[in-house]
């Protein structure tokens, strides 16, 4: 299936390239804060940063995820953008009057963490619901692709905003690319959900949710998907507040942080336009998502051993060229296992599931970092990452990414979604 055959879908395009436009403001701003942040506050206000937004994101993920199983997807999506326009604009405001800067960005992570938590499973159960099956794989290279692209250019916009104009530049960028996205979905036609009652659905939140958990219990590669990204993403969020300290410790600038938050984006947007202009097997995936994973957590040692700025460039490109891959693998199965009245809880349960205890590592992060040095703590996220991975590596029925029929969920042939 060629990538063309999914960028002619109407509705398609335009929802990509308004998500590309809100990830590249997105991207802006999230780079001129964390070297701001990181530059006036140190490790522990850079933690305080990421564990209020997944606070304030993770208690309302759920909740999420069974609105977009009720709401069309597009009206979901298209509130939050506008409320993430107006909450930008809020922030600029606070920043005009002299509040301080570091608790400003505290209340911006909050913000955006409760939006993204209604955004986001909107935005991953609405690709399945713009195109068929068998242009899903490539759509979703497509979408991946822009994205990630969006949020590289923006992380070198970013860099260049911070060391220049300031912070409240990078925010105007925010709020203007939220509008635009918000004007791209008011073109596409909304997709109805099919009715709770038609699927057996009960209709109060712990009904509907329990449905969400029974299926993935029933999902071997799903259930161990997520509770290995349940401690992986530990390791990565200690890993993420290190990056400025590195950047810090060789005598760098926002500049070279900037050019290295875009520099893997640009990978993972080549691995996923080559993972969804060549979808990958199911017979295979759980065994290349696996390997591959464990491959990039590794590389993150070389991140404080290597003193040359193109070789930490180098090795930024080519975890990104993974992640793109594994991106593309994990959303396709999702998109094509899981039927769509239930795909926007199960985006939810994975993302809650995979992100549960990440408000805590980024303060655990910066502790250590002021503890026992910036080595050591990349030298313990990089054990706690590939430790998760075993499991996946070893047993065969969690890398099996294929739908498995039960009673209460049998295989029924999809028809198509346009």
């Amino acid at each position: 299936m060629a990538l063309s055959d999914a960028w002619v879908i109407r509705d398609f395009r335009l929802f990509v390239l308004g998500d590309t436009a809100s990830k590249f403001g997105r991207a802006t701003f999230m780079t001129a804060v964390g070297w701001k942040v990181a530059e006036i506050g140190g490790p522990k206000a850079f933690g305080m940063i990421m564990t209020a937004y997944f606070l304030a994101h993770l208690p309302l993920i759920m909740v999420g995820g069974m609105l977009v199983d009720r709401v069309p997807r597009k009206r979901v999506a298209l509130a939050m953008d506008l409320i993430q326009a107006v909450s930008a604009f809020v922030f600029i405001m606070m920043l005009i009057i002299g509040i301080d800067i570091v608790k400003v960005m505290i209340f911006a992570s909050i913000i955006m963490g409760a939006s993204t938590a209604f955004s986001m499973p909107a935005i991953q159960a609405l690709v399945p619901d713009l195109v068929d099956e068998e242009t899903l794989a490539a759509a979703t290279g497509l979408h991946n692709a822009s994205r990630t692209a969006a949020w590289s250019i923006g992380g070198l916009v970013g860099g260049l905003a911070i060391h220049f104009f300031g912070l409240q530049f990078a925010l105007w960028i925010d709020l203007l690319t939220f509008l635009i996205s918000a004007a791209f979905l008011m073109q596409i036609d909304e997709v109805p959900i099919k009715k709770l009652e038609e699927n057996g659905d009960g209709g109060d939140f712990k009904t509907e949710m329990k449905l969400a958990g029974d299926f993935v219990l029933s999902q071997p590669w799903l259930l161990v998907g997520i509770l290995a990204f349940m401690v992986f993403h530990i390791g990565g969020a200690v890993m993420d507040i290190g990056i400025p300290f590195i950047v810090q410790k060789n005598d760098w600038n926002a500049i070279h942080y900037g050019l290295w938050g875009a520099t893997t984006p640009i990978g993972a947007a080549i691995g996923a336009l080559y993972a969804g202009s060549k979808p990958i097997p199911k017979s295979i995936r759980g065994t290349i998502f696996y390997v591959t994973v464990s491959i990039a957590a590794w590389l993150d040692i070389l991140y404080v051993m290597t003193p040359w700025f193109f070789g930490i460039l180098l090795i930024a490109l080519v975890q990104g060229l993974i992640i793109g891959v594994l991106g593309v693998i994990w959303n396709t199965t999702i998109g094509d296992s899981v039927d769509q009245h239930l795909r926007g809880r199960v985006n939810s349960i994975d993302a809650i599931g995979s992100f549960l205890f990440i408000p805590f590592a980024p303060i655990m992060g910066g502790y250590l970092i002021d503890g026992i040095g910036l080595t050591a703590t990349v030298f313990i996220a990089v054990s706690i990452m590939v430790a998760s991975t075993i499991i996946g590596i070893i047993v065969p029925s969690f890398r099996r990414f294929e739908r498995v029929a039960t009673e209460q969920f049998p295989i029924i042939p999809s028809e198509p979604s346009v």
